[in-house]
Order: C-alpha cells, then structure tokens, then sequence
C-alpha cells in the first residue's frame, strides 16, 4: 500500500474523531511538545506558513522525520512540521508510561515561570515558563510546592497554588464563566496567524485557549469550528448564548474567514489585529464590515463530531 495513502487515512482519522489513530505498534513515534509554545508549519523550514501551535505537554504522533523537521499529528486531527528542537520524542512505552504518571496542569497564568530549586525565584532560578494549560509529570510536595518533570526531563519547582491534578482539570464540568475569564484576560494580546496560546492568537486561536482552559479539546479553524456543536442560523441571533461561536465572511456566501465568542448584549470577544470586544449592531465598525453567518453552541456538545473533552481523548488517557 502507497506509503502517502496510509498517512492520509491516519489523518483523516485523527481529524474526524479527535482520537488516537488505529495504528499502536512499538515502531509508531510520539513525542511531547518540550517548549512553552511550539509551531505548527505546513512545510519543512522556519519560512514556511505557520498554521498552528501547540503548548508544552502537548502529545504528538510522528509521522516522519527529515532532517530538523518532524511531519506531526497534533491531537485536534491537524498535520504539519515542527522542528525538531520542539520536541521530546518518545517511543510507545513510554507515552503510555506518561499517559499513566501523575501529572499536573498550570491553570495559573497566563504565563508562570518554573524554577531549579524548592526556594528559588530569581531570575537565574528559571528554568522554563509554562503557558496555561500546559502538561507536565509531577506531584504536589505541599500545601505550596509541587515538584515538576518537564517533558525532555528537567526537573523544576513552582508553586502548588498553579496547578491541579489533570484528572482534576480534565474531567471538571465546564465552566463558561472561567473560560470567558480566560478569553478577557487576553485583551490587548496582539493578532498572530496560526497562534493559539496565551502568548499571542488568531480567531480560532482565542477560542481554543478558552475551551481547552476548561479540558475541551476544539477543531482548530474557523471554518471547521462551524462544522461542529449545535447549529444557530444568522435569523436566530435573540437566541444566542454567552459562549457561543460567532462566524463570519468577507463576502455574503463567502470562506469563513472569522470567529468571534459571544458573550451578553450584543457583545463579542474575539482576535482581530489585538484581541478585544465589539458590538452585534450594523454601526459597530467591526461587525459592519463583515458578514455574520451564524453560530454553533459548544457547551453541551460534547463528545459530538470534533468536540472532545480531554478526558476521554486516549492520546491523553489510556483507554
């Protein structure tokens, strides 16, 4: 069989059901993300398009490597080159192994730094920043102080109050007044094609920060993001809820090219040159100029096509 045929039909499977491709043999590589945010690029070099990002911890299948550049799959189905620097690359023992550590999550942030020793919090105790929402092995020392694992084996220390359990963070209900949260304490963040991280984001990119802030793992573009939860049609905008997608295109039957969450009286939130809020009303210079094509409602979806929570996902989790 064409060796290009089995990586698309890996692809495709990863794409449609969030979830860990068929094959699970000893010769399959993986790797973890080892950096605080690593690129997503759709060619072998650093001056190729950046698509996406992922966030240390990340899991990854590697589906080949040429030179200084791996051909991945991130766990949200998306495919693309990340260079090898990025990422701890581990055989399939030892992601299972990782799969069943303990292992901690930052939900302090946006950003934290992590530190060499117990006591140290100078600026040549930094070992490594980690963004919201990362993954690292670890345990909880005390009440202040959780010893951490770093993905290509740097041991660190930060404080307790930073992190929870994953399995605390994976499998909470969701919480949209956090997520929202999450989604404001991003204003101002500047605009960055293919960032999805609280360093910078795209449109799609804030959503995903939001929803993954909470254990929900999303597609990763706009026009796929309106391809998955409950649909709301343009007429039904009175019956739009605070968490809803919002997306638009630059033309009336037009590629999605936008994606807003909507939030309460007529606002949204949403990555547009900075991150910031406007108004659902024809004389908003924002919404003005574009055209609202509907909405889709995440929450409570999931499990659905392209919603998974963290949880259930075996790239995350043994299953």
């Amino acid at each position: 069989m064409n060796l290009k045929f089995v990586v698309k039909i890996i692809h495709i499977i990863a794409l449609v059901q969030l979830s860990m491709p068929v094959v699970a043999q000893e010769s399959v590589s993986w790797g973890l993300v080892r950096i605080p945010v690593a690129c997503i690029r759709d060619g072998k070099g650093h001056s190729t398009e950046m698509t996406s990002q992922a966030i240390m911890g990340t899991p990854l299948q590697i589906l080949d490597t040429d030179g200084d550049w791996h051909h991945i799959i991130s766990p949200d189905g998306y495919e693309g080159y990340m260079n090898i620097s990025s990422v701890a690359v581990k055989s399939a023992d030892e992601i299972g192994e990782w799969r069943r550590a303990k292992r901690l999550v930052s939900v302090s942030g946006p950003e934290i730094k992590v530190y060499s020793t117990p006591e140290g919090r100078g600026a040549h105790d930094v070992v490594s920043e980690l963004t919201l929402s990362s993954i690292v092995e670890g345990e909880i020392v005390s009440d202040t102080l959780v010893s951490i694992l770093l993905p290509d084996g740097r041991q660190a220390y930060a404080s307790a109050s930073q992190f929870v359990p994953i399995e605390t963070w994976a499998s909470a209900d969701f919480d949209m007044d956090k997520a929202m949260d999450i989604a404001y304490s991003l204003m101002g963040a500047p605009y960055l094609w293919g960032a999805c991280s609280t360093k910078s984001v795209d449109c799609s990119g804030l959503v995903r920060v939001a929803y993954f802030s909470q254990g929900v793992l999303t597609l990763r573009d706009a026009r796929q993001q309106i391809e998955i939860g409950h649909r709301i049609e343009p007429e039904q905008k009175d019956s739009l809820i605070r968490g809803d997608l919002l997306f638009f295109s630059n033309t009336p039957d037009g590629r999605i090219s936008h994606v807003a969450i909507f939030d309460h009286d007529d606002t949204y939130i949403h990555s547009s040159g900075l991150v910031k809020t406007n108004r659902m009303r024809p004389d908003d210079p924002d919404f003005g100029k574009r055209y609202y094509r509907g909405a889709s409602r995440i929450v409570g979806m999931e499990g659905t096509k392209g919603i998974t929570k963290v949880i259930n996902h075996p790239w995350y989790f043994e299953k």
